[in-house]
């Protein structure tokens, strides 16, 4: 199997360093570039055709966010994996909105940004366990109520969905709720009628669309 084509965004010479290194420790991971901004990522990833881009959220001129708009719109086969110090809402919420699938911390170990890079491969969301705390958070505050009154979830039905974009299997799922996991199955059906889905990924993307995540 050929090794998974990373791209690395960062405009910190150390960090793109500390990354290449990590890379070179995983045969099944190479890396086909680096980039100090994001003009130069696009231009790169054009270059490229990388499998998975890591790409810094802070950066001079054009944002992450920003960069990973132009990016899922260019290269919709490119899986975008934000890696940032940086877990404030708005900032989590604005890269998932532009395409990105996966956001996790700087602070990660290496073993769990693997992890990550093969789980964004495969299409799978990836979220720091900070960054969960903060959606999960979302998910049961003021929003709550305006997601009830848009989409008619229930208080549990909402809960299972913060859990699912949060990237929880549903046996998490039901060892968070207390619930069997039976019952997540079927409420997972309901959440996805509401929200006039079929799967978990295009529930979790309309559950962003929607600013309910």
């Amino acid at each position: 199997m050929a090794p998974i084509r990373i791209l690395i965004v960062d405009d910190h010479p150390i960090v793109r360093q500390g990354l290449r290194s990590l890379l070179s420790n995983y045969p099944d991971m190479t890396l086909v570039g680096e980039a100090d901004s994001a003009p130069a990522a696009v231009e790169l990833a054009r270059q490229t055709a990388p499998d998975v881009i890591l790409l810094d959220i802070r950066m001079p001129g054009m944002s992450g966010v920003e960069a990973a708009r132009i990016l899922s719109r260019q290269h919709p086969t490119a899986k975008i994996l934000m890696l940032t110090s940086f877990d404030d809402e708005e900032y989590v919420k604005g890269a998932l909105q532009a395409g990105a699938i996966g956001y996790v911390l700087k602070s990660a170990s290496d073993e769990m940004l693997a992890q990550a890079v093969r789980a964004v491969y495969r299409g799978e969301r990836v979220l720091s366990p900070r960054v969960i705390d903060r959606v999960i958070e979302q998910f049961t505050d003021y929003s709550r109520e305006r997601a009830i009154r848009e989409t008619g979830l229930t208080d549990d039905e909402y809960r299972i969905l913060g859990l699912l974009v949060a990237g929880a299997s549903n046996p998490k799922i039901a060892v968070e709720l207390h619930l069997s996991e039976t019952t997540v199955k079927r409420k997972l059906q309901d959440v996805f009628e509401k929200l006039g889905v079929t799967t978990r990924a295009q529930a979790a993307a309309e559950a962003v669309r929607r600013g309910l995540a």
